[in-house]
């Protein structure tokens, strides 16, 4: 999904190193090769972000708003199953016919199966996929344009390649390790329910801080700390997916909740007292006006995964630019403005529980709010 235009989906990597001077002439280097040599195996290549056959890589062609911004192309030639199948079964017919067999073994349909994918496979023409990505040098991150954690480790594999250092995905452990510099198995998980003991607690910390932005949030009516950037609201909404990593055995492990209102439903309680936290979660956030402008308005939509911090379809503020440059940048600093807020939230709340009489107030509270349940739907 690209960048610059329409809903985003991204992960974030922290560059552990600048990238060198001849940055754009190595992405050149092993940009994607031509369609045409493209054979049994997936062609992975750098390619220009305007479209997945721009192969010519510049130092005018690969900056969009002052950001390098490009992309991972894979090719691959794949026959549609339907017609693999087709083809082996009138292959296997032909074959029974001529020698009077009334089945085939296991041996020969694989070799039919071989010789059709052999006699096939150099006529399909090659299906395309793109990753795309963009690098801000001042604070040394990388979006890339997926969450498929299949898609990031060949990503990774190919710029480390291509620069000889892996970036860092900034996932909540590798977050806290990069700004506090302690390990995140010694932060103390933290029990929501009101009805189990506190060695119960389980799950992740990503989970955890989401359970925590939904309970912040709620008590706050939606208003959040003060920020250099501004003051925001946010609120935490449904689809929820909510999920139990402890050791107690009470219900399912996994529940969706979509209906009514889910993050005032009696579904959502039964879940947080059961010691299921939240995986997944639409969060939604704003800039509070002042005067005439006073009136909340959502700017950000952004469905969360916790577990790995990936955004998924995130709806950014409309913007005012127009030729694509602009278009670009506008989006780009606007994307930087919402990471702002989330990883100042997240060290907001890695405050919360680093102190041991903070964590103590926090979960007797938090396991409150879950008991004085809201009603809803």
């Amino acid at each position: 999904m690209p960048f610059d235009q329409g809903g985003v989906t991204f992960s974030l990597f922290h560059l552990p190193q600048p990238l060198p001077d001849d940055a754009v002439a190595r992405f050149q280097r092993q940009a994607a090769g031509e369609l045409k040599e493209v054979k049994d195996e997936p062609q992975w290549g750098w390619i220009g972000n305007r479209h997945l056959l721009d192969r010519v890589i510049d130092e005018q062609s690969a900056y969009s708003g002052g950001y390098l911004h490009l992309g991972l192309r894979q090719a691959q030639r794949k026959i549609p199953p339907s017609l693999l199948q087709a083809e082996c079964r009138m292959q296997e017919l032909t074959r029974m016919a001529q020698e009077n067999l009334e089945f085939l073994n296991a041996r020969a349909r694989k070799e039919i199966k071989q010789d059709v994918i052999a006699r096939l496979l150099p006529e399909m023409p090659p299906q395309l996929t793109g990753i795309p990505f963009y690098v801000d040098s001042n604070i040394s991150r990388l979006y890339c344009g997926t969450v498929s954690q299949k898609q990031l480790d060949q990503f990774c594999a190919v710029f480390t390649d291509t620069f000889g250092f892996t970036p860092v995905q900034l996932t909540p452990e590798e977050t806290v390790v990069k700004d506090l510099d302690v390990p995140a198995e010694s932060l103390e998980r933290i029990n929501f329910s009101p009805d189990l003991t506190d060695n119960a607690a389980g799950g992740t910390l990503g989970q955890d801080f989401l359970t925590w932005l939904w309970y912040f949030t709620s008590v706050n009516n939606g208003k959040l700390p003060k920020t250099r950037l501004g003051d925001f609201f946010c609120l935490v909404d449904g689809p929820l997916v909510m999920v139990d990593q402890s050791e107690n055995d009470i219900g399912a492990r996994e529940a969706s909740i979509r209906k009514g209102l889910p993050t005032r439903s009696q579904e959502a309680q039964t879940a947080l007292r059961t010691g299921k936290k939240l995986r997944q979660a639409k969060i939604l956030c704003g800039l509070e006006g002042d005067g005439e402008n006073s009136q909340k308005e959502f700017g950000w939509e952004v469905n969360l995964d916790a577990d790995l911090f990936g955004f998924r379809s995130m709806k950014l503020p409309a913007g005012e630019a127009m030729d694509p440059e602009s278009v670009f940048e506008e989006r780009a600093n606007s994307i930087h403005t919402f990471c702002e807020l989330f990883f100042g939230l997240f060290g907001y709340f890695l405050n919360q529980i680093q102190d041991q009489e903070k964590f103590k107030a926090l979960q007797k509270n938090a396991r409150q709010w879950v008991n004085d349940w809201p009603s809803g739907e």
